[in-house]
């Protein structure tokens, strides 16, 4: 007898869904467990084809930006006219990453029916990976799935910080007075000095012009160093920590000037399983706001974010054919599989798309079967259920 191998494209052979060797030319009779035809008195087993779930991955960065406690004496002492104004919070979306895997599919199950009774239907193996498709295997939370689960990179919470170091000096002042009293006795008369201790609050302004002083003092310092005035023959470790150590310093005064800003990032993860229709699927996942962050997609501010997943529809005239193949009355089915279908998905804020990717789903393409008889070994795609090898004989 003739042995043909037909060979499809795929991944590497280990990545292996279901394979079934059939030891001896018997016929299989695969049924669909949800047809209502099958019999619990039947022997055989349950498998199940894949679908596929969108994981989405959404990076939220949080600037908030602080005024500087003198920013009014920039421009005035310093000459800076590029300054923080006003205490801000502004949201961004930062890195996005798509990517798919791949679950049972509780509506693509099927029964493969073993006929005990016949010697010459003869043996056969049927092998399921360890991916969650195995015989009997439906349960869609095999996945950790929780929408929405967040995985926390940083910390966008709105606690109470100090932005700026402590860099002043007592802002109160110690001032003495001598006061001078003159005490006449007849023609004598006599001075009597009193000390008198006040101690007053330094205004904003004086508090600036200390610190304008300092940070000119710290760049002539700098300029000294670089240019050699000192006269000491430095190694060159010591004068890069000194014009490290100056260069920090004098970024802590100016923050009292310029402001200062700090940012903090979280990323957040949905799942989505898209639907089996050629018009695909849309859903909202959350909504997001410049000024207020993400949001739950019940919320009102904000715009939605979405995810739409788009056939190709490149298998049209393979599904005309196997809807016209289902039309004859077959008794005895081979093994169900999948041809999957090439989508485009689209990541949207408002209307706006952010993040494009193509990707196989399953579950949007076309369920058919194979022969009853005459197949030797079949190997399926553990992620899209595609054929990916076929011996017939």
């Amino acid at each position: 007898m003739k042995t043909s191998l037909i060979t499809l494209p795929g991944r590497l052979l280990f990545l292996i869904l279901l394979q079934v060797s059939l030891l001896s030319f018997g016929q299989l009779n695969v049924v669909p467990f949800k047809s209502g035809k099958l019999s619990a008195e039947k022997d055989g087993i349950l498998y199940s084809l894949p679908r596929n779930v969108i994981k989405v991955q959404l990076e939220i960065v949080k600037t908030e930006s602080f005024r500087g406690p003198y920013a009014a004496y920039a421009a005035k002492l310093l000459g800076l006219n590029r300054v923080i104004v006003e205490n801000s919070v502004i949201y961004e979306i930062g890195r996005i990453d798509l990517s798919s895997f791949s679950e049972s599919d509780p509506d693509q199950i099927y029964f493969v029916e073993f006929n005990a009774r016949s010697k010459k239907a003869g043996s056969f193996m049927i092998t399921l990976s360890d991916e969650g498709f195995i015989g009997g295997y439906a349960n869609v939370n095999s996945v950790n799935k929780e929408d929405g689960s967040t995985m926390a990179s940083g910390d966008l919470s709105n606690e109470t910080l100090k932005p700026f170091r402590d860099l002043l000096k007592p802002v109160l002042i110690e001032k003495v007075d001598t006061i001078i009293r003159r005490i006449s006795v007849d023609t004598a008369t006599f001075e009597e000095k009193v000390l008198k201790k006040s101690i007053f609050e330094k205004m904003p302004e004086q508090q600036a012009r200390e610190i304008a002083d300092l940070i000119y003092k710290i760049q002539d310092s700098k300029f000294n160093l670089i240019t050699g005035d000192q006269e000491v023959n430095y190694s060159r470790e010591s004068f890069e920590f000194m014009l490290e150590e100056l260069n920090k310093l004098e970024k802590e005064y100016l923050a009292l000037f310029k402001g200062t800003s700090k940012k903090a990032k979280q990323v957040y993860t949905w799942y989505v399983t898209p639907q089996s229709s050629r018009e695909g699927t849309l859903e909202t996942i959350c909504r997001f706001s410049k000024t207020k962050g993400l949001s739950d997609k019940s919320t009102t501010f904000g715009e939605s974010v979405s995810l739409v997943v788009s056939p190709l529809n490149r298998n049209k005239a393979i599904e005309d054919f196997v809807k016209g193949r289902d039309q004859f009355d077959k008794k005895v089915h081979g093994l169900y599989y999948r041809i999957p279908e090439k989508s485009q998905v689209t990541l949207r804020v408002g209307g706006t798309a952010i993040a494009e990717d193509q990707m196989v789903i399953s579950q949007m393409g076309v369920v058919t079967f194979l022969p009853a008889a005459n197949i030797k070994d079949v190997r399926f795609h553990p992620e899209s259920g595609a054929i990916i090898q076929l011996i017939s004989e």
